[in-house]
């Protein structure tokens, strides 16, 4: 299962859940591909929004608006994508990709909206994974997900790579990177069910001018039956 977010008549320019050879990139092995508009391309020349593609096809998709940026020159809207799958054990599993606010004052009201919709009854019975580029340093700012932590979610790539840097942004040629802000929650008791978490697609192509994304990407291999 992969996740993305950017645009969605471009090429995306997150990788979340797989990344690392030219073939993964491909998507080949993800026959099923479910987007989410995020805006109608007024604010910009083209559409945004959260992509996530998929091996098995999906029980239920949405998407949920958390509402508007306030603080920048677009007025971006934010959501929360939702997919419910069921596994081949017939357990179910709630896979949410977001992008969050850039407002300092809305980072929070992001947080908990993500957390209001993983509680959702549509949801409930299901295992939970949250994915997304948080606008959050996830490796200095844990209390800005107090209210994830609060409901036992946690970051599974601290939860399997200790203190070490997990930094994703801003990921440019020549320029070190200084932020880890894009990343996996999960609740706490199924943090055992990482394998590991680590950083993919991190070396230009293109005879090392060109970059795949904008962000380094972090792919989570898990195990989800019982």
């Amino acid at each position: 299962m992969c996740c993305r977010g950017g645009t969605l008549c471009g090429p995306f320019h997150r990788t979340l859940f797989s990344g690392g050879s030219r073939r993964s990139r491909s998507f080949r092995c993800f026959p099923h591909a479910y987007y989410a508009a995020s805006d109608d391309g007024s604010l910009r020349p083209w559409p945004q929004g959260l992509a996530v593609f998929s091996r098995l096809a999906a029980l239920e998709t949405g998407k949920v608006d958390i509402g508007r940026e306030v603080e920048t020159r677009n007025p971006w809207m934010r959501i929360v994508q939702y997919m419910k799958v069921e596994l081949l054990s017939g357990h179910c599993l709630a896979v949410f990709n977001t992008r969050l606010f850039l407002s300092g004052v809305q980072k929070h009201t992001g947080v908990k909206s993500c957390l209001e919709v993983m509680q959702g009854a549509q949801c409930a019975d299901c295992a939970h994974i949250l994915s997304g580029d948080f606008k959050i340093n996830l490796d200095t700012q844990p209390k800005r997900l107090a209210p994830l932590v609060q409901y036992q979610y946690a970051d599974k790539w601290t939860a399997k790579n200790g203190n070490k840097t997990g930094y994703t942004d801003p990921y440019r040629l020549n320029r070190p990177l200084a932020k880890g802000i894009d990343g996996f929650l999960t609740q706490r008791e199924r943090l055992g069910r990482a394998k590991s978490v680590s950083q993919v697609n991190m070396e230009p192509i293109n005879d090392g001018s060109l970059l795949l994304s904008d962000h380094i990407g972090v792919m989570a291999p898990l195990e989800l039956e019982p």
